[in-house]
């Protein structure tokens, strides 16, 4: 009975679209294929929205273009599931209709990762990058905090890369990132360690061997700089950032606002 009525559907459409030759006074009397679908018991009645927790039913049914589709026949999924994959936080989505009038959304959503710092601004990211929201400053105190124009894109490496350094990753205030070339981390204390834009990994293992770093963060707030291959240079940090840091800006503020003109290394 269902593939009699699609099959009828479908013969009406093609001679609506004029690919079954009919007098133009026939085809001018069929009713719209919607109509058609809707009295047919196809119509798009009932629909299902699982799965989300930060996606709002509305973006899904705008996404779904719910006033342009009104049946299931000729229902575009392919193009509704792209864009409800551009949704901030939906990372996948399974449509599946269920005939006669149903159609069933399953949604998987990202997860947040770190909080990025931008033009003052603070915004949930997954571990690609991808912008889930903007949000109250400091609201998110659980996740690592990184800063600068591209930090996003980048964080992810960093992490993995500081999950070897425990003693670093947690004293890790945030990691804010200079001219989208390196990284200079900001710990709880008021230290800084500026990281080169290259070899990372091998400046780090080279200043944490013996305890070297442990001995030069117990002197107090220092700036412990990296970006000379082969070299550690360390100075005081300035009073300023002394005692616990709450924010980038307390820690770090020349890093995220450099002055009109200067390029920093």
């Amino acid at each position: 009975m269902l593939s009699a009525i699609l099959a009828g559907i479908g013969l009406a459409e093609a001679a609506q679209h004029g690919r079954i030759a009919l007098p133009d006074w026939v085809r001018n009397l069929l009713p719209p294929m919607a109509d058609v679908a809707q009295f047919a018991g196809l119509g798009l009645d009932q629909i299902s929205v699982t799965g989300q927790k930060f996606t709002s039913d509305s973006d899904v049914f705008a996404a779904l273009g719910l006033d342009a589709a009104r049946q299931l026949v000729g229902f575009d999924s392919k193009a509704a599931r792209m864009k409800i994959e551009a949704l901030p936080w939906v990372e996948t989505v399974e449509l599946t209709r269920v005939y006669p009038s149903q159609l069933n959304v399953r949604i998987t959503e990202r997860t947040a990762y770190a909080v990025w710092q931008v033009d003052g601004v603070e915004k949930l990211i997954d571990k690609t990058g991808r912008v889930l929201q903007d949000i109250a400053a400091g609201s998110v105190t659980h996740l690592p905090r990184v800063a600068g124009a591209g930090a996003n894109k980048d964080a992810q490496n960093l992490m993995m890369l500081l999950g070897g350094y425990r003693d670093i990753y947690g004293a890790l205030s945030a990691a804010v990132r200079v001219n989208e070339r390196r990284w200079s981390l900001v710990l709880a204390n008021g230290s800084r360690i500026e990281l080169p834009a290259d070899g990372e990994s091998m400046a780090l293992a080279a200043v944490v061997t013996g305890g070297r770093l442990a001995q030069l963060l117990s002197r107090g707030p220092v700036i412990v700089d990296l970006r000379a291959k082969g070299r550690i240079a360390v100075r005081a940090a300035p009073a300023k950032t002394a005692g616990r840091v709450r924010t980038v800006a307390d820690a770090a503020p020349a890093l995220l606002e450099p002055k009109r003109g200067e390029v920093r290394p």
